[in-house]
């Protein structure tokens, strides 16, 4: 535009959605004399509180009302306000963001109130190992440059900033000339262009400073930083100072990052994670923005290990200066980098984030075109050059954080439960409750749960549990919407429905001092929500793109084909967000007969976690759940499925991949069998695993190849899924059954049995970090009937398992002959 600003638009008619960005290209590392106070962070969430023509709120209702959702996100370089809508309110998007950024008033009073949220978020991201290991890693690594300063800034300089630093700062930097525009979708470009022209109109460039960077001194020694703490695990980063994304290097070593670090055949995997067992997790990446990045290793593993973890990965960066690379490894790499760049393109989101994103880093839109095929002549040769030149010892920086004593090690579940402090209580209405305590940090955490979903859905109402549950916190008989909106944020909490096949509910985070007035807002919005007409068919809307945003995605075509045969007469064969057709049948009086139907004493589970007094909570759920109307779970009909197999189901879709998978009917939650399956699942996705080695690594079949267990209150499924090309389906379901004939015949090897013992062991010892998900499982253990040390014995449980308890498991369930096959294939391909 004349004023500077740069409007790219892109047409898409494959669904009637639309996304609107609005890039400003200032970030954390411009905020000058202010630098490290995150004052472009306090920007991003000041600028939703009003302008001149809309009041506080207003802009995020605005968006919301017509459908869309509405976020922001600040980055070291930039920052990002975006909203998706339905595309027939694409002119709300366009006026409300314009605005936001054109016209922001910062309010003095809500600046108070954001200050506090800020200084909470602040608290959570220091409550965080993964963030803190980030930032120990970049303020070490960093001297003088200011990506030595966390995106959120340092508390103590945050709590000087005023409301006159923000609006001077916005005034000088939110210029038109500073911002790139990107708005892709089912629109037409003449109109949206004429739009924002208008929409900027008046909006004149602005007198700024250049930006000058001081430049990082060149690392001349290994550095290394160490923080120890109440953590459970132990996190390292290694890195090394590169380039920034214009420097010729930079296609090698984003490949070596992919080669080396990048999936479970990669080398750091391989050596380190699969051979040597020194790691849960480890991944190489590099970070290449317009400053000079980082190239980086990360891992999560047992601190016992770190020494052990360090020399080895030291030892194995060493020798990327020496070794070949094949080329069979580079095309591999290219491969997963390429799928990987056509993955974000699925969504309007997405594709206007590569436009906006090629245009702010090197002024062409359709820059990862151009950078692709500079990936693609990346030679073996230059991945050694690029190792040799950048990753040497004096270049290197670690970053750990640590806990300050060993764990107990793991097998039995008696440590963890010792740990845990877990109790049990029943109401007299006999709804039970779970309690943790943990007084490690200053926050409760809150879950209600209640079976629901789809096993209580028919064809008519499919869907209803899912709207129902959305509808929750959109106001109830005493709040408005806006009021119960206020109350969560002002708080600085956390606040939101959840809701699958099989259950859904409220899930919350506050501080501890306010567990009490959010526990009665919970029961409130479960007990007495408003389900407004208005909120009701918003959210209809809402649900109703969500479902036209999945059909847009082969998988998701193959798995309602899949349910469709194997779980014919029973509910399972719906999805929970349901169809337009069922939705469309829903009014307030068929979600309130649902409500009082699920929203009973005797089909809901609580769970409390966190800096909380097991006594007191126990009292207060005791005086909430009186409030609950009394009734036993709700009876559901005893609609068993009847599939008739084996059975093909095959579809074509303007797709470019094929999406082949291959089911069995499975089990239940309580059945004797279900953690052997579950272990099978692990045993069976990955790269490392004999069915990836033998669909996508030795015969290269498969973009993505793997198997999950789909358990539930009802007999569930076990999936195999690949996605591939046309012409190797038929190979790739051979290969389906080969395994399956191996894994009942013979069963799991020792290897690939410990391997997957260990993941699952791996990844509960993770989740026990996260006090909110650990009290929803619990939660649903206890709605479940498998009692709420279901949970903390997973290490006993599946130390237990033998060989022979997986291949029996193996061979009830992985039969061809109870076997249905859902394949989604490209339309217009040759056969």
């Amino acid at each position: 535009l004349e004023n500077g600003t740069v409007v790219l638009i892109l047409e898409d008619h494959s669904a009637p959605v639309v996304s609107v960005q609005i890039w400003i290209k200032t970030g954390s590392i411009h905020e000058g004399e202010l630098l490290g106070s995150g004052l472009s962070h306090a920007i991003e969430h000041m600028i939703f509180k009003g302008t001149e023509k809309r009041g506080v709120g207003q802009i995020t209702r605005e968006i919301n009302d017509a459908g869309g959702d509405i976020n922001a996100y600040t980055s070291f370089d930039r920052t990002v306000f975006h909203a998706d809508l339905p595309s027939r309110h694409w002119r709300v998007g366009v006026d409300v963001l314009s605005d936001a950024v054109r016209n922001a008033t910062f309010p003095e009073e809500e600046w108070v109130k954001e200050k506090e949220v800020i200084l909470r978020e602040i608290a959570m991201c220091n409550d965080d190992p993964g963030r803190l290991v980030d930032y120990l890693l970049w303020e070490t690594a960093f001297t003088s440059h200011p990506y030595r300063f966390p995106i959120i800034g340092h508390r103590e300089i945050f709590e000087r900033l005023t409301r006159d630093d923000l609006s001077s700062f916005a005034r000088r930097n939110y210029a038109p000339d500073n911002m790139i525009v990107a708005i892709v979708g089912d629109i037409d470009p003449a109109e949206v262009e004429a739009a924002v022209r208008e929409s900027f109109k008046g909006f004149g460039r602005k007198a700024r400073p250049a930006v000058v960077l001081p430049e990082e001194p060149r690392q001349i020694a290994p550095r290394i930083r160490r923080r120890e703490g109440e953590f459970n695990i132990c996190r390292i980063e290694l890195a090394w100072h590169t380039i920034p994304l214009t420097h010729p290097d930079a296609p090698a070593l984003d490949l070596l990052a992919a080669v080396v670090g990048e999936g479970r055949s990669s080398r750091l995997v391989r050596r380190i994670k699969e051979e040597k067992r020194l790691v849960h997790s480890i991944n190489a990446w590099h970070y290449t923005p317009r400053e000079p990045g980082l190239f980086g290793i990360s891992m999560l593993l047992d601190p016992e290990q770190e020494d052990a973890a360090l020399a080895a990965v030291e030892e194995e960066a060493a020798s990327w200066t020496r070794a070949r690379f094949s080329e069979a490894e580079l095309q591999k790499a290219r491969r997963m980098m390429l799928t990987s760049e056509l993955a974000d393109l699925q969504t309007m989101r997405g594709m206007a984030a590569m436009l906006a994103e090629g245009e702010f880093y090197a002024g062409d839109p359709m820059f990862s075109r151009s950078y692709l095929k500079k990936i693609e002549s990346v030679t073996p040769a230059d991945l050694r050059d690029v190792a040799k030149r950048y990753l040497t010892v004096e270049n290197r920086t670690i970053a750990v954080v640590a806990p300050k004593r060993k764990l107990s090690p793991s097998g039995t579940g008696k440590d963890v439960k010792t740990a845990m402090r877990v109790e049990r209580h029943v109401f007299p209405n006999g709804t039970p409750l779970v309690v943790r305590e943990d007084h490690r940090l200053p926050f409760a955490y809150a879950v209600f749960a209640l079976t629901g979903g789809v096993i209580y859905e028919s064809e008519k109402n499919n869907g209803a549990t899912k709207l129902l549950s959305e509808l929750l916190l959109k106001g109830t008989k005493k709040r408005t919407r806006d009021e119960v909106a206020e109350q969560i944020e002002s708080a600085g909490a956390h606040m939101a429905p959840f809701c699958g096949f099989n259950s859904f509910g409220i899930q919350l985070r506050c501080l501890s001092a306010d567990l009490p007035r959010f526990l009665d807002l919970a029961v409130e919005s479960l007990v007495q929500p408003a389900l407004a007409p208005e909120e009701i068919e918003k959210e209809k809307d809402a649900q109703m793109a969500a479902i036209e945003a999945e059909r847009e995605r082969p998988m998701y075509l193959a798995q309602e084909q899949l349910r469709a045969a194997l779980f014919a007469g029973h509910p399972y064969r719906f999805h929970p967000l349901g169809t337009p057709e069922s939705l469309n049948r829903l009014d307030r009086d068929s979600l309130t007969d649902h409500l009082s139907r699920l929203v009973v004493a005797g089909n809901l589970a609580v769970a409390v976690f966190g800096d909380v007094s097991a006594e007191s909570v126990k009292v207060e759920i005791g005086k909430l759940v009186e409030r609950i109307p009394s009734g036993k779970r709700p009876h559901r009909l005893g609609r068993e499925a009847t599939p008739s197999l084996p059975a093909r189901v095959e579809r074509r879709e303007p797709r470019e991949q094929a999406v082949v998978l291959a089911g069995f009917p499975g089990v239940s939650l309580t059945d004797p069998r279900a953690d052997a399956l579950s272990l099978l699942h692990y045993a069976l996705s990955g790269l490392s695993s004999d069915l990836a080695d033998s669909v996508r690594e030795r015969r290269g079949l498969a973009y993505y190849v793997g198997a999950y267990n789909q358990l539930g209150v009802d007999p569930g499924a076990f999936v195999f899924y690949a996605g591939t090309r046309e012409d190797a389906v038929p190979e790739v379901l051979s290969l389906y059954e080969h395994e399956i004939e191996r894994l009942a015949r013979q069963g799991l090897r020792k290897e690939e049995l410990e391997r997957a013992r260990n993941q699952i062991v791996a990844d509960f010892e993770m989740q026990t970090q996260d006090n909110l998900g650990f009290a929803l499982n619990c939660a649903l253990d206890e709605l479940y009937g498998l009692g709420y040390e279901h949970t903390l014995k997973t290490a006993e449980r599946f130390t237990k398992l033998t060989a022979e308890d997986i291949r029996a498991a193996a061979q009830t369930i992985l039969s061809t002959n109870r076997m249905a096959v859902s394949v989604v294939l490209p339309r217009g391909s040759a056969k």
